[in-house]
């Protein structure tokens, strides 16, 4: 079990974190003030072990909150995406994976934040979480170097129908305004899905989203092998319908679970893929290059 280590509780319970598994290092902002006042850790989920050896599974979420990754560099107000991991709305996935993302994201000039949503069997919860996250990074957008106008959501499996929840609800608040963050907007100017699941009912999109021309553009990744693919091409077509902006990369194999270690061609092509749309949308600059680690960076 990994223990966090609270300390220096900044505004809105900002704190250092400090892991079992030292590659990984980020700050903790609590999402709601009533867990900022809490000094219970417990409630910031257990770990149990992962699918993989040596792999590790978070659960029982009931005080959320992101972990932050700042871009390193960067003198303008940049980029960030809100990432949230799947794991079936059951538990998210491994350190590793979660917070490599945030990493490859902090090379390339975006700054992120991972999202812990409760957990286990709380979609209602989670999607209150999503939405506050999406109104606290952008009404502490200054604070943080942000630029308020280029916050992304992105997410895996359950984390992607999560993502695509926010996208198209944003305008219907989840819950009620707990104080002066709750006055931003908790629409993301763009989304990015790998591989989302439970986004259809067999061949109808799912009731839980309204699509409208209104929405960010959203770029959609997965697999035609992928037991959720129906609902990525469900959902694709009625953004398309409704005259929302989209684009798709379906490749024929990869099942479900697309990670930055798919090695394997053309699938191993779709971090470039999500770069260059990013290009194309002007949510970074044409032609920025991947910046260089640190020294001893893992």
């Amino acid at each position: 079990m990994i223990i966090f280590t609270l300390c220096c509780i900044a505004f809105w319970g900002t704190a250092a974190i400090a892991s079992a598994d030292e590659r990984y290092s980020g700050e903790i902002i609590k999402l709601w003030p009533k867990d900022v006042a809490s000094q219970d850790t417990k409630g910031m989920g257990t770990m149990k072990p992962g699918r993989s050896e040596g792999s590790l599974r978070l659960t029982d979420i009931t005080q959320p909150y992101l972990s932050y990754f700042p871009a390193p560099g960067q003198e303008a107000p940049c980029p960030v995406v809100i990432v949230s991991p799947g794991g079936g709305y059951m538990h998210i996935g491994s350190t590793t994976g979660r917070y490599q993302i945030a990493e490859w994201l902090n090379d390339h000039g975006i700054s992120a934040f991972v999202l812990h949503y409760r957990l286990p069997k709380n979609r209602k919860g989670a999607y209150q979480d999503i939405q506050r996250a999406v109104r606290m990074v952008r009404s502490r957008a200054a604070e943080w170097n942000i630029d308020p106008e280029r916050i992304g959501v992105m997410g895996t499996s359950a984390g992607g129908h999560l993502s695509a929840r926010v996208s198209t609800g944003y305008d219907t608040p989840s819950y009620k305004a707990v104080d002066e963050l709750d006055g931003a907007s908790c629409k993301p100017n763009f989304t990015v899905l790998l591989c989302p699941a439970y986004m259809n009912k067999e061949k109808a999109l799912a009731k839980e989203f309204t699509v409208t021309d209104k929405l960010s553009p959203t770029l959609i990744i997965t697999c035609k092998d992928d037991g959720f693919f129906i609902g990525s091409e469900v959902y694709a077509k009625a953004l398309k319908e409704a005259g929302a902006p989209v684009r798709t990369h379906f490749f024929e194999k990869g099942g479900h679970g697309i990670s930055l270690k798919s090695k394997k061609y053309p699938l191993s092509t779709w971090p470039d893929l999500y770069l260059q749309w990013l290009k194309d949308m002007k949510i970074i600059e044409e032609g920025a290059e991947q910046q260089e680690k640190a020294p001893g960076k893992k």
